[in-house]
Parts: structure tokens; sequence; C-alpha cells
């Protein structure tokens, strides 16, 4: 019996050897016929892979240092995976499940701007695009635990501008490999945790639907740390969006399907911010702005809903420069304190009750500034009353202004601007009132006295109503506000900027240049 037991002791450790061996030697060719079936499987990108590692006892395999490419734009390339590690998910074989378990050890990915375009304007739904099949060729089993550990992303734009980084990823989704569920239902667990652009904290624990199509349903709760804005340039400058300063920490839900593009925020925190919007011509049109259209119109995704219960912007500067004028300009709000509550930028038929907005800052960093606006949402539009106050801005803060529009500079005065608004039922009823205080032209090569006069009448020209008995040094008038909207589904900011648009700069300010253009 013995020499039996060591019989069998022998031709199972010679099996094991021999099975090493052989491993030793398929390991390669198995490598050269995956990479080969990834290949052939994926649509407009390309694998290579260094590096292969079968594991007979546990069924398991490994890639080693495999790239992935994108075939249109292949520098930098998509992703880098230094290791990846795929087994039987044996926690589901015990339950009768036959399902994989992949582990991504510290990978990299990499996006830019053309390999976003290039995406996008791929008309193939993801689905079509040979994915799944891949990671069927890497492992026959479907995959039901996914892990990434100590992941980063960048994102690189070509210039001066510095990369955006995402690090220190851990991602765990389980449950996969669900039955399909019913919409906006998410069966599978999801948890994330990483450091955005070197020095914020980002979290996300939720629930995820990965069969659902045309793709993945996400519903969680996430929290974002001390952000700094600066870091976002990259990406906000495609919209004309320049971020010099600052810093955001937010939290709240986000619910991201098919049927539903949902944020709910619970409370967002804007600290010492330098944001400017630029207006610019036609030509100037940003390939950000193609590229998002292109992939809104392809997907044909849900409008996104943005709530929140509470938005705090602290010792900011805000501002708006027109670049469609000569000379353009500039205007801006400094030392800006804003509290928004309960606040939606669209209408929603359920109703969340009022909303609520007090802005304080300085206009030019001269004019005290005052808004004070309530909002309240309705099935089909939004209902709001807003106060604004802007008082005693020194005028040659806006000379550049006056110069697009009316051909002249100032050398004194000051300029207030008054306007109440209540919007209801897609009807307007207000209105907004320019004053001018001790205002002095300058203007070489015309009287001072009679260019103030032809200033004077061309406001009056441009405005419905004139304030009458006003002291002598004072130019004030006074823009009626009503009637029907033209859209009064679109969103409340939209709204506003329409009928001050319409009343000061299609109403007041081209008076001033028609009457400068008539002579005398």
């Amino acid at each position: 019996m013995r020499k039996v037991a060591l019989w069998l002791v022998g031709a199972v450790v010679l099996l094991v050897v021999i099975a090493i061996i052989a491993v030793q030697f398929i390991d390669e060719p198995l490598r050269r016929r995956m990479e080969a079936d990834l290949n052939g499987t994926l649509q407009g990108y390309h694998v290579s892979i260094r590096k292969l590692d079968f594991h007979p006892v546990g069924f398991a395999i490994d890639l080693v240092d495999a790239v992935i490419v994108q075939e249109a734009h292949p520098d930098p390339p998509v992703a880098y995976l230094p290791k990846l590690h795929a087994s039987v998910q044996w926690t589901q074989l015990l339950r009768g499940h036959l399902v994989a378990d992949f582990l991504f050890d510290s990978p990299h990915f990499y996006l830019n701007l053309p390999q976003l375009e290039q995406e996008a304007n791929d008309e193939r739904p993801v689905e079509e695009r040979g994915w799944q099949q891949a990671a069927e060729q890497i492992y026959p089993l479907k995959i039901n635990l996914l892990r990434i550990t100590g992941g980063d992303i960048w994102y690189i734009e070509q210039g001066p501008l510095r990369p955006m980084h995402v690090s220190g990823l851990d991602f765990r989704a389980s449950n996969i490999r669900n039955v399909h569920s019913h919409a906006r239902t998410y069966p599978s667990e999801i948890h994330a945790r990483a450091t955005l652009l070197d020095t914020a904290s980002f979290k996300i624990d939720g629930r995820a639907d990965f069969l659902a199509e045309p793709h993945v349903g996400v519903k969680a709760a996430f929290a974002l740390r001390d952000l700094e804005l600066a870091y976002l340039e990259p990406l906000l400058h495609h919209y004309d969006v320049d971020v010099r300063s600052g810093q955001m920490s937010a939290s709240g839900k986000i619910e991201y399907a098919p049927t539903v593009a949902r944020v709910d925020l619970k409370d967002v925190r804007v600290a010492g911010a330098d944001i400017e919007y630029a207006k610019r011509r036609a030509e100037q049109a940003t390939p950000g702005e193609a590229a998002g259209k292109a992939a809104k119109t392809i997907t044909k995704e849900p409008a996104a809903v943005a709530k929140a219960r509470r938005i705090r912007v602290e010792r900011s500067t805000v501002a708006y420069r027109n670049e469609t004028v000569d000379p353009p300009f500039r205007l801006f709000v400094s030392q800006l304190e804003t509290t928004l509550t309960n606040f939606s930028n669209v209408t929603t038929a359920d109703g969340d009750g009022a909303g609520t907005a007090a802005v304080r800052g300085k206009f030019m960093d001269s004019g005290a500034t005052k808004v004070d606006a309530t909002f309240h949402p309705r099935p089909s539009h939004t209902d709001f009353k807003l106060n604004l106050a802007i008082e005693n801005t020194d005028v040659r803060t806006l000379n550049d202004l006056w110069r697009a529009y009316g051909g002249f500079d100032t050398k004194a005065g000051l300029f207030s601007f008054y306007s109440q608004m209540n919007v209801q039922n897609g009807n307007v009823d207000g209105y907004v009132k320019p004053i001018f205080v001790d205002l002095k032209i300058f203007d070489p090569g015309a009287e001072s006295q009679g260019l103030g006069q032809k200033i004077y009448e061309g406001i009056v020209g441009g405005v419905a109503t004139i304030l009458r008995n006003q002291p002598r040094q004072q130019i004030a008038t006074e823009t009626s506000l009503s009637g029907p909207l033209d859209n009064p589904s679109t969103s409340v900011i939209d709204v506003l900027a329409g009928l001050v648009r319409n009343a000061f700069f299609k109403a007041i300010l081209p008076g001033l240049k028609r009457q400068e253009g008539n002579g005398g």
C-alpha cells in the first residue's frame, strides 16, 4: 500500500510538472491568438499585449502590459493596462453561477479632444463596437464583478493648458450579470473613490443597471470636496468660459439612464472664483461645442435636469465679455455673494415650492448691486419676481460699452440701473430704469455740452417713457416691460437675459448710436 501511495503521489507531481511545462509553451501562442481575436472584434481600436500568463489551477489568466489605441488618433494610447487579472468568481460559483471576476491593477486611461470627437461622431452604438465581445475573448465567462485599484485618468490638451488628472481611482461594481430589469431599476452595487486634479476628493456610492440599453444606467450619491476650478480650464475653454481661480465643494445625488438625466444637489459652495464668459464671433465657435452637439444628436439623450437645495457663491467675480462689437467690452460683478435655494434649471411638473435668489456685489467694482428674486415652478413654465438695483457705478468703467454702442467716452458721472420684473403665466410686467447723474462727455472733436444734449436726445428716442421733473444734471428714463413672452417654457436665465437685452441693449443704447450718427 505504501508503494501504491508513493506511485500515486509521484504521478500527481509528474502531472503537475508536465502541466506547468506545457503552460509555459502555450502562453505565447495563446497571447498571439487572443491579440488577433481582439483586433478582429474591436471597431476603430487596436490592442497589443506584451505577455499572457495562464494559470490552470484556478482557471485564471493575466494580461501584462496591454495597450489600447484609437486607430484614428493613436497618440496617446487610450489605455495602458499593466495587469488585468480574470478568473472565476468563486463566491458566485458556490451559488451555482459560473461568472467572471475582472481586476484591473493600476490602469492608465488617456483622453484628448480629437479622440472624444471621433467617438462622438461614430454613428455606431457602443454595443455594436465589439467591447463586450472583446471581454469574452479575454475570458469566456460573463463579467459579474469588476474592480479597479489605483487607476489614473488623464485628459490631455494640445498647447499650454495643463492636463486634467484623476488619480488613485478605486472602483467596484458587483452583480453585473443580472437579469434585465425594469426601467430605472438598478440591481448592481457600485462604489468609487478618487482624487481629482491632485487636490479634490471624490466618492460615489449607489447602484447601476449594466444591461440597460442603449447605455448603462446609474443612480448614486456623490460628494466632491475642495476642487480647484482653474484645473477645469482644459474643458471649459471649449465653451468660451475662462476660469482663473476658485474652489468648489458639492454633494448630492445623480441619476443617469436612457430615459432620465438628473442631478439633485444638496449643497454647493464656490469660494474665491474668477469666472468669465466670452461671446465670440460665429467663426470663432469652438470644436468642443460641435462635438457636444453631435454627441447629443447621436445619442438622443434626455435633457439634463439640475436641481439644487442650496448654492452659495462667496468672494467671487463673474464677468461677461462681448467680442462681437467694436470695441469689445467687459462687464463684471466683483465681491459677489450669492445664495440660491431650491433652484432648478428647468421647469418640472411636480414643483418643489418657491426658489429664491439673493445676490450682492459691486458692478464694475464700483456700483453697489442687489438682486432678490423668487421662482415658482409650474408644469410648463416658471413664474418669477425679480428686483434689481445697481447704484452709483462710475461711468468711466463703462467707456468700452459707450464707445461700442454710442461712439463716445465719458469723463465723469454716475450710472444706476433699476428693474422690477413679474413673469406670470407666460406674460411679463415690469420696467427697466437707467439713470445718469452728473454725466460729462469726453470728445476732443465736439463741444461737451452739445454732445451731452445729443446723448440725452438719443436716450429719449430709444425708450418708451421719460421720467419728468428730474434735476437738470440727471438723465432718467424708464422702459416698460409688458406683454407675452416669445417662449414661456424656456429657462429662467434665458428669459431674464432676453428681457434685459431687449430693454437696455436693444432699446436705450442703440438710441445713442442713432442720434450720434445723424450728425448736427
